[in-house]
């Protein structure tokens, strides 16, 4: 709709219409004066903590959060209402029967007749932090098992490089595991003298399992060993490397005593080891120190739709392509340049866009070289929508669904950003006989009345416009694409002409009238905040000229 065509007639929309969409939000949301009083919560809210929104209002926010945990939530919120930017945390919150939930806030600033207050929207998030510390847990206990058997266990791959060590392997070496992992046995040792495992090792790369006794010195006395040497043998016959389970022999009786115990459990030890490698949903590479692929599990052939065999040996940009290998082209040169790298990179899918979160790992040998790194990438597609979903609904007017003063700023900078300021138009709009309407008739018909605002003032202009509550009875028309200051004036008439028919809130008719302060293009000197100045400055001419009327 053109700015200065006929206004539309308003669509009718139920009472309370966009309270209703707060009051229904499975979000909790809240509103908060500086020192923590509550001034509104939803019902999620008040049912997350156990009461209702009646009982809550006027109690401090900070009476559901642990002590332990107060201090950092005060300071956080300090820092909101101090920047006057939106802010992303977790803490924990006590509910009804006492227990703790772990909540996701997107905190914002809300200006409410002139006061500021913390406008908070919450998720509960505590399934997924008990996933992801069941996750951690379950890490830590599978190399704690490992690392506590009395036995040596390793992974080696076809290079004879170590991928994985427990702790006794480690003390064969006399190194610790960083030490260890990425290096031959031979490197290891200071040595390549040939000696009767390395036909054990052909063997077991050829696909033949190999279980065998020999002596080695260790701990100052000649100590003998039994060893067990499993091929990874994948589904296409190809042996990617082999699993090594060490046991010390030396005292027979007791030795075979313990074996006997714990032999399933080792070899279900490596199953392990090796399912997980391949069953994460993360992809693992790890790229040589000349850029050539040296390991990829699973995941990373599907993402590529290709089997390991035809990535290992060759370089991103044979397998991901020019153009992706030359996004990432700078983060690996960091990598391999000694420096842990973390990045992100977005990637259109079927069903819009899709971010990854990338980590670039460097390896290094025993003298500090640097032999290419180990890559991670995960989606965190998931995690970015929500976030944006809760920053958008931070960014809107619980009562009517308007964007707020937050929502407002970032309108307007995003199109002055893009070079829209000069053709920006400003109607700054404040209600005239407003204040009555609460005092006689009560805040839940003033509520009612400044939804129906809302709705008129969205009826009157394009959809590309946006439509703000700045506070109290004040609203902004952020108008694009204005050739000439007289469509903003046209718009202005409109918007005049409109609040001053009579609006119907229950059985009552009421009339309050509207004036507005024109403002036209986004000046070099002033910036946005100068044709907000100029608007709000046009606003207080027009209001002292008579109200009911605009001024520009």
């Amino acid at each position: 709709m053109s700015s200065h065509d006929p206004a539309p007639a308003a669509a009718p929309v139920s009472e309370g219409h966009y309270r209703a969409i707060v009051e229904a939000q499975a979000e909790l949301v809240s509103l908060a004066r500086p020192d923590g009083t509550l001034v509104y919560v939803n019902p999620s809210y008040a049912r997350q903590v156990g009461s209702t929104p009646a009982a809550l209002v006027g109690r401090s926010l900070y009476e559901h959060v642990p002590e332990a945990e107060r201090a950092a939530v005060q300071a956080l919120i300090a820092e909101v209402l101090a920047s006057g930017r939106s802010v992303w945390s977790e803490n924990r919150i006590l509910n009804g029967q006492g227990q703790t939930r772990w909540i996701a806030w997107t905190n914002g600033v809300q200006v409410e007749g002139g006061e500021t207050l913390l406008l908070s929207v919450g998720r509960d998030v505590t399934e997924r932090r008990r996933l992801e510390e069941e996750l951690r847990d379950s890490a830590a206990f599978v190399r704690n098992v490992a690392d506590k058997l009395p036995l040596r266990i390793a992974y080696v791959d076809r290079e004879r490089r170590y991928r994985y060590v427990n702790e006794a392997h480690c003390k064969r070496f006399g190194l610790t595991r960083e030490q260890v992992l990425g290096r031959t046995r031979d490197e290891l040792l200071g040595h390549a003298t040939p000696t009767p495992i390395d036909a054990r090792i052909k063997a077991v790369l050829a696909g033949q399992a190999q279980q065998f006794e020999y002596d080695e010195p260790f701990d100052g006395e000649l100590r003998r060993f039994e060893v067990r040497l499993v091929p990874d043998q994948r589904e296409d016959g190809e042996v990617h490397g082999y699993f090594y389970l060490g046991q010390d022999i030396t005292e027979r009786a007791r030795s075979e005593r313990a074996l006997r115990a714990i032999s399933l459990d080792a070899q279900r030890q490596s199953d392990i080891l090796r399912l997980v490698a391949d069953a994460i949903p993360t992809t693992v590479v790890v790229v040589s120190a000349e850029g050539r692929y040296r390991f990829v599990n699973r995941a990373f052939e599907r993402m590529t739709g290709r089997p390991r065999e035809q990535i290992v040996g060759r370089t991103p940009v044979d397998i991901l392509g020019a153009v992706e290998a030359d996004r990432r082209r700078p983060y690996i040169a960091q990598a391999l340049a000694g420096e842990t790298v973390s990045f992100e990179l977005d990637k259109p899918g079927e069903d819009g866009m899709h971010w990854f979160e990338l980590n670039c790992i460097p390896l290094r040998l025993a003298g500090g070289e640097v032999d290419g790194f180990v890559g991670i990438s995960q989606d965190i597609t998931q995690q970015r929508r929500e976030q944006v979903r809760l920053t958008e609904l931070s960014q809107r007017d619980p009562l009517t669904g308007l964007l707020n003063r937050a929502g407002f700023e970032l309108a307007m900078e995003r199109h002055i950003q893009s070079g829209g300021g000069a053709r920006l138009g400003l109607l700054y709009i404040d209600l005239d006989r407003f204040k009555p309407v609460n005092d006689q008739h009560g805040h839940a018909v003033g509520d009612r009345l400044l939804a129906q605002v809302a709705q008129r003032l969205t009826g009157l202009v394009r959809p590309v416009d946006a439509v703000a509550r700045m506070g109290g009875d004040e609203f902004t028309i952020l108008l694009v694409d204005l050739a000439q200051r007289a469509h903003a004036e046209a718009v202005a008439a409109k918007v005049v002409a409109a609040l001053g028919l009579p609006f119907e809130v229950d059985s009552l008719q009421l009339v309050i009238g509207a004036s507005v302060g024109v403002a036209h293009g986004v000046e070099a000197e002033g910036g946005a905040t100068g044709l907000v100045r100029r608007a709000d400055e046009r606003l207080y001419r027009a209001k002292a000229d008579g109200r009911g009327r605009l001024a520009s």
